[in-house]
């Protein structure tokens, strides 16, 4: 696949986010925002009832930028976990998604929503997310090409595992057709949740699906952890052409 100038310049600003993410985690939400953008706020959220910090919102000339952290503690882990389903809330018939990223999602949503009808509809929504941040951010563009009056948005994440159903996965790719997801075919975590999970003594099925697309590159570093990390992504950013 070939790619612009603009198309490597904007990826790797929003993967420098998701990195950036993991420093507001450790740094007890300090950090320094991308050159050119003015940190408007950082929020938090509930992982199992412990709140940490989980992403940033921030804002340039022309764009404005929605950026969610992925699995770093214990209670997020058991958050991933969470695979039952439950109805997406925030838009109409829009089918059923991941419990657990659910869970953190609801105790983060208002903060940013109320954060954004405050910033200017004419500047470009650009929603971002690593890992499970990935999956927050497939959360949150839905509810924010819904609910707010962006007319230019972007969604580009990275690693992320599977958010929902087919109805959900249909849903979002009629709303938000500008979206791509980044996979790294040696990495495990965008295979996850396993398509299809069968409870057998609930007699309960639950099925999973990828949003729309997807660009893959290939990097074996020898290990899961590697084969995941950010950085990874962002060299393979670099080698674009």
């Amino acid at each position: 696949m070939l790619f612009s100038a603009a198309d490597k310049e904007l990826a790797m600003l929003l993967a420098d986010c998701c990195e950036l993410t993991y420093e507001q985690y450790k740094q007890n939400g300090v950090f320094q925002p991308p050159k050119g953008f003015q940190h408007i706020c950082g929020f938090q959220a509930q992982a199992i009832g412990t709140t940490e910090w989980f992403g940033f919102i921030a804002e340039s000339e022309q764009e404005i930028v929605v950026a969610f952290r992925g699995t770093q503690s214990d209670t997020d882990w058991i958050a991933d976990s969470l695979i039952n389903q439950r109805i997406y809330p925030y838009t109409a018939n829009s089918g059923l998604v991941h419990s657990g990223f659910l869970s953190i999602y609801e105790t983060c949503r208002d903060s940013i929503m109320e954060t954004l009808v405050t910033l200017p509809k004419q500047k470009r929504l650009l929603v971002t997310g690593h890992s499970l941040g990935g999956a927050l951010a497939i959360l949150h563009m839905l509810d924010a090409r819904v609910n707010t009056s962006f007319a230019d948005y972007m969604m580009y994440n990275f690693a992320a595992p599977k958010t929902g159903d087919i109805a959900f996965r249909n849903y979002y790719n009629l709303q938000v057709s500008k979206t791509f997801r980044i996979v790294n075919l040696f990495d495990v975590v965008p295979l996850l949740p396993p398509h299809k999970i069968k409870f057998e003594k609930a007699s309960q099925e639950y099925e999973y699906f990828h949003v729309n697309n997807s660009i893959t590159f290939t990097s074996n570093l020898g290990s899961i952890s590697k084969n995941h990390h950010i950085t990874t992504y962002k060299s393979a950013i670099e080698r674009w052409s």
